[in-house]
């Protein structure tokens, strides 16, 4: 599935997730991809970044840990484990436990 990152995101978007934490995308409507498949991130059609589905979750069950944010969306998580930069080919670095 390909997730267009808006411009005002894009510095955010390169930021690591707090220890423990899983990154998401939140959807208006229920995304068009299940668990395994996998995510490209693109910067004005270019491809950035990549990671695999972890979980999908319904609107309600969480909301953005640092903002509060997204709880009325349907969320895409990806493991952290599996984010490529796609400029460099590195894997992000990984935290203990994720949830």
């Amino acid at each position: 599935m390909n997730i267009n990152v808006p411009e005002f995101a894009r510095d955010h978007f390169w930021e690591e997730p707090p220890e423990g934490f899983h990154e998401f995308w939140s959807f208006r409507f229920p995304p068009p991809c299940k668990v395994g498949d996998p995510l490209i991130f693109r910067f004005d059609k270019a491809a950035v970044a990549s990671a695999i589905v972890d979980r999908i979750e319904t609107p309600g069950l969480s909301e953005c840990d640092g903002t509060g944010r997204f709880g009325k969306g349907h969320k895409v998580f990806w493991r952290p484990d599996s984010f490529v930069d796609l400029r460099t080919g590195r894997m992000r670095a990984i935290f203990g436990d994720t949830r």
